[in-house]
């Protein structure tokens, strides 16, 4: 072989070297400079130098679009530290994952479906967009309202004498209309009696209930030379709502108030009223209303005439119910 092969030989062998150092030189350098940057679906596109992770929703080239899929899970509560391992000594602040079944916690608050939450160092903490702020600044209300008369016997509301309980049965209140407002459809009016909760929280509930008893009339002439007067004896009622917890069979007193006019009380409709209080409701409970006679007996005697709830011209409205969800889910 010539010098001049060898030579040759060892050229080509030297260029083709150089060709691979120079590639491994730039590839080395284009990992040192996305060392700390990612790019998913980029192609030859450089990665924002701004972010440590970019992704598109398609590949260069192609008209297929994907999404970001986060990790899903069932929270248990905002505290939740099983169900997403938090390691002990370490805040993993800003870890995201969206979450997917609700559970309701009065100790270590809600967790809400199809929400994402963030961890923030000692909780759970739900991401706040446009629907929820207008949650919170429009309040989820119910209220329903009669304007039927309904009428219950002597026997229910005037008993005669008798041995019996000290209160009478419980008279559900009718609601033949539907619901005047219900934002945020947080009941159900099941039929003219019970209403289903649908969202659970704390609520601010409040009722009334216009009333003629038709208790005991007297006739008495105080002055000789005036008219007679004539007076119902008494006239008590007891206004309850009450609530039927999921699955349960049993009705429970929730609030109770009592009406009270008494001997010179006239024949005229009267309202008994409870003011709001704060109570828990979970969702699939059932809540009424309604009146009970507080006599264990009628030594009076009672009335012949039946008593009722309903209007007058006022009174617009017989009964109603009111519910305001105080907790926004926030």
């Amino acid at each position: 072989m010539s010098q001049n092969t060898i030579f040759n030989c060892t050229s080509r062998g030297m260029a083709r070297l150089s060709v691979i150092l120079l590639l491994q030189s730039l590839a080395f350098s284009l990992l040192a400079q996305n060392t700390n940057s990612v790019g998913i679906n980029t192609g030859n596109s450089p990665v924002d130098p701004s972010a440590i992770m970019e992704v598109k929703a398609d590949t260069p080239g192609s008209s297929t679009k994907k999404g970001f899929l986060p990790p899903r899970v069932e929270l248990k509560n905002q505290r939740d530290k099983r169900t997403v391992p938090i390691t002990v000594g370490t805040e993993a602040k800003a870890m995201l994952v969206y979450n997917t079944k609700d559970t309701y916690d009065f100790v270590w608050k809600h967790v809400y479906a199809d929400n994402y939450y963030y961890w923030l160092g000692d909780r759970w903490e739900r991401m706040v967009y446009t629907p929820l702020v207008y949650e919170a600044v429009i309040p989820r209300e119910f209220y329903v309202e009669g304007k039927t008369k309904q009428e219950f016997t002597t026997q229910q509301l005037n008993p005669p004498h008798s041995h019996g309980k000290v209160n009478g049965i419980d008279l559900p209140l009718k609601f033949t209309e539907e619901p005047v407002l219900n934002r945020g459809n947080i009941f159900t009016k099941l039929d003219n009696e019970n209403f289903r909760v649908n969202v659970t929280g704390t609520y601010d509930v409040s009722a009334f209930v216009h009333y003629n008893p038709f208790a005991t009339k007297i006739v008495e002439k105080p002055v000789p030379s005036e008219p007679e007067v004539t007076y119902h004896k008494r006239a008590f009622l007891n206004l309850k709502i009450q609530r039927q917890a999921s699955r349960a069979a049993v009705w429970e007193d929730l609030v109770v108030v009592r009406a009270a006019w008494g001997f010179d009380a006239g024949g005229f409709l009267k309202t008994a009223t409870i003011n709001a209080v704060a109570v828990r409701l979970s969702s699939g409970d059932k809540i009424r209303l309604v009146i009970q006679s507080p006599y264990k007996n009628s030594s009076q005697g009672y009335g012949i005439e039946k008593p009722y709830t309903g209007t007058d011209a006022d009174h617009p409205v017989a009964r109603g119910f009111r519910a305001l969800l105080l907790d926004f889910n926030l």
